[in-house]
C-alpha cells in the first residue's frame, strides 16, 4: 500500500463522513459487541458494498474498543461446487502479509538476532548494493519502509517468477534499482519485502513460515500461514476471482485446492524471495488476533509496546532514512474516520482485496478480507470496497453506545 497524499487523504475523509451519514443509530450489547438490531443494520450495510462491488465472498471483524468483537460474512469461498464463507473461511490477504511480517522482524530483533540497522549484506552473505550507489548499505529498517531502492519494475515479474532464479541474481540486476540512494526515497516494492523475508530467515536460521509460527501465529493461537499446505482442513481455503462485473462471470485466479497441494519450502533464503510480501492466509478470528496485537501496547506478550510503538510511528530520519511518512510496513490515515486515526495496510492480488487497520490509542480496529471484488479506486490509496467497508466499520464502533 502507497502513502496517501494530502489531497488523497481529504477526499478519503470526505468519503468516509458520507458513509458514516448512512448508519441508523447503533448500540452494543452484552459482551462488548452490537446489540442484535445494529449487527443486522451493520451487515445489511456491508452486505450492500459487497454487492456494489460484485463481492464473491468476505469476513468482515470490528474489533470494538474494550475487547468485543463481530463478525460479518458474505458469499461464497468457491464457487464451483458453491460453498459459503463462514467464520472459518482461510483468505489469502496479499500484502496485509507485510504488515504482519513486520511483527516478526520486530520479535527477532527483541530476540537480538536481527538488528534493523545493520547491513543486511552481513546477513544474506552477499553485497547487496545499488549498482549507482555502491557505497550505501542497505538495512531492514530500509527494506521495512520501501526506501531501500529496491523496485518492481525490472525483471522481478519476468525472471524473478521463474524457477531457479535467487535473490542474488535479482539484485545483482541495475534494473531492479532506483536512480536515488538508499533511504532517500520512498517507493513501493514487492521484491523489498521479499527480500526482507530472506533476511529474516538468514538471521534466524530457521524457515519464514517457522518464524512466523513461532513468533507471531503460535503466541496468538491463531491459524494462519504463509504456505497454503498447512492450512487444516484445506477445505477452508477460499480461492480467489477476478470480478468483472456486469457482464462477465468471475474468473478463478487462485485455485486454493491447486496451491495447496504444492509442499511448504524448505530453507532457502536465496530462493525465498516470493513468500513474504504476500502470501499469508488466516480466518476471521486470526484477523481479529492481528487487529489487536497492532493495536497492543504489550499487554498480549507477542511484542513490548516500545517495538509496537516504533512500527506505527513515522521512521523519518530515523537510522538514516529521510522522509518515508510510514511505518514499518504500516501506512497511516490520519483523521480519515471520525474519531478513529488508525494505522495499517491494504492487500491487493489475484482479485482478493484486504484490510487491516487499527487505533492504539482506543484499542480498536476493522479487517477486511474478500476473495474477489471490482478492483476500483476512486481515491488512491485504498480500492473502493475495502476503504467503504472500513469507513462503515469504524463510523459503527464511534456511533455504537
Amino acid at each position: 500500500m502507497k502513502n496517501p497524499t494530502p489531497q488523497e487523504l481529504a477526499a478519503l475523509r470526505t468519503r468516509a463522513a458520507q458513509i458514516a451519514n448512512t448508519l441508523p443509530d447503533m448500540r452494543m450489547g452484552e459482551g462488548g459487541t452490537l446489540d442484535a438490531k445494529s449487527r443486522e443494520a451493520f451487515g445489511q450495510l456491508a452486505v450492500r458494498v459487497l454487492k456494489k462491488y460484485g463481492a464473491v465472498g468476505a469476513s468482515v471483524v470490528l474489533c470494538h474498543p474494550g475487547g468485543g468483537c463481530d463478525v460479518f460474512t458474505h458469499g461464497y469461498a468457491r464457487l464451483r461446487p458453491r460453498v459459503p464463507v463462514t467464520e472459518k473461511t482461510c483468505f489469502r490477504v496479499a500484502s496485509v502479509s507485510k504488515l504482519v511480517m513486520a511483527f516478526g522482524a520486530l520479535s527477532l530483533m527483541e530476540q537480538g538476532a536481527l538488528d534493523l540497522d545493520r547491513d543486511v549484506s552481513d546477513y544474506l552473505g552477499f553485497a547487496v548494493r545499488n549498482p549507482r550507489h555502491p557505497d550505501a548499505a542497505i538495512t531492514s529498517r530500509m527494506l521495512l519502509t520501501h526506501t531501500s531502492g529496491i523496485c518492481d519494475e525490472g525483471n522481478y515479474g519476468t525472471r524473478g517468477m521463474q524457477a531457479g532464479c535467487t535473490v542474488g541474481e535479482l539484485l545483482g540486476d541495475r534494473q531492479n534499482w532506483l536512480d536515488r540512494a538508499p533511504g532517500e526515497t520512498f517507493h513501493y516494492t514487492n521484491l523489498g519485502a521479499g527480500v526482507m523475508g530472506c533476511v529474516m530467515e538468514a538471521a534466524a536460521g530457521e524457515t519464514f513460515e517457522a518464524i512466523m509460527q513461532r513468533c507471531v501465529f503460535g503466541p496468538l493461537s491463531m491459524r494462519a500461514s504463509y504456505a497454503p499446505s498447512l492450512i487444516e482442513p484445506r477445505e477452508d481455503l477460499a480461492d480467489g476471482y477476478g470480478v468483472r462485473l456486469p457482464l462477465l462471470p468471475p474468473k478463478k485466479k487462485y485455485d486454493a485446492a491447486a496451491v495447496s497441494q504444492r509442499p511448504a519450502p524448505g530453507l532457502d533464503p536465496q530462493r525465498d524471495y516470493l513468500i513474504a510480501a504476500g502470501r499469508m492466509i488466516t480466518d476471521s478470528a486470526g484477523m481479529g488476533r492481528l487487529v489487536r496485537l497492532l493495536a497492543d501496547d504489550g499487554r498480549m506478550g507477542v511484542l513490548s509496546g516500545r517495538s509496537l510503538d516504533m512500527m506505527r510511528t513515522a521512521q523519518d530520519g530515523i537510522g538514516g532514512i529521510g522522509a518515508c511518512h510510514r511505518g514499518l510496513n504500516a501506512a497511516f490515515l490520519p483523521g480519515v474516520f471520525g474519531g478513529f486515526d488508525p494505522v495499517g495496510h491494504q492487500g491487493v492480488a489475484y482479485g482478493m482485496c484486504a484490510e487491516l487497520f487499527a487505533d492504539p490509542v482506543r484499542d480498536a480496529g476493522v479487517g477486511v478480507m474478500t476473495n474477489g471484488v471490482m478492483l476500483v479506486r476512486k481515491n488512491p490509496p485504498l480500492m473502493n470496497a475495502g476503504f467503504e467497508l472500513l469507513a462503515l466499520g469504524f463510523a459503527c464502533m464511534n456511533a455504537a453506545h
